[in-house]
């Protein structure tokens, strides 16, 4: 699979503390080795949809990744299969909100 990483994103790694870096440093290792079916099933991943929320600057639907326990990215997918890498959010339940 190949991955996108949008500035958002990379900025949210940069400044997490070192656990969520190290966490989203071993999610990149296990995405490059995945195709798009084990994305859907792969049990720590958790990869899901997210309901009625898509990307603003391309109208894609927006889907969640587990990156610790507590830490989610928020992702979208292009053909190719490409995923694409659109934030970082250190609290779970502050991913989910609505722009």
């Amino acid at each position: 699979m190949r991955i996108e990483i949008r500035p958002a994103f990379d900025e949210a790694v940069m400044v997490a503390e070192k656990p969520v870096r190290q966490a989203a440093a071993k999610m990149l290792r296990l995405l490059s080795g995945l195709d798009i079916g084990q994305l859907w099933t792969h049990p720590g991943l958790n990869f899901e949809k997210l309901h009625g929320m898509i990307e603003p600057t391309t109208g894609l639907q927006l889907y969640s990744l587990r990156v610790t326990r507590s830490a989610r990215a928020i992702t979208c997918l292009l053909n190719g299969p490409t995923i694409v890498l659109v934030s970082l959010h250190s609290q779970h339940d502050k991913a989910y909100k609505k722009p």
